[in-house]
């Protein structure tokens, strides 16, 4: 798993890209489908940070944005962005039939 490089965020999912854009605004996306990502946003001060999960784009560029979650403090919203962020790797990887997400342990070595 790569390391991130935010202060409160140890780790996310390999497959995942960590976008940090300044100290407030940071997006994890997917490797796979970069249309796929969960964003933090504290432009609005503490307090007020929003983590956003983004679950595509269409055709004229708009995202399809799941339900933000505001008016968390920083350290909130890491811990829903991480949350998001292995929740949508997880549900990522069963669809696609991998098999440390599918609960066939007989293949897991």
């Amino acid at each position: 798993m790569p390391e991130s490089e935010t202060e409160h965020l140890e780790y996310y999912p390999s497959g995942w890209n960590e976008e940090i854009h300044d100290e407030y605004y940071i997006e994890w996306v997917s490797d796979d489908d970069p249309s796929i990502f969960v964003r933090l946003d504290g432009t609005a001060g503490d307090g007020d940070y929003s983590v956003t999960p983004i679950t595509g784009v269409n055709v004229d560029g708009e995202e399809f944005v799941t339900r933000p979650v505001s008016g968390l403090s920083r350290i909130e919203a890491f811990e829903v962005a991480a949350t998001l962020i292995y929740a949508m790797n997880g549900t990522m990887g069963r669809l696609r039939g991998e098999d440390e997400f599918t609960g066939d342990t007989s293949k897991v070595s």
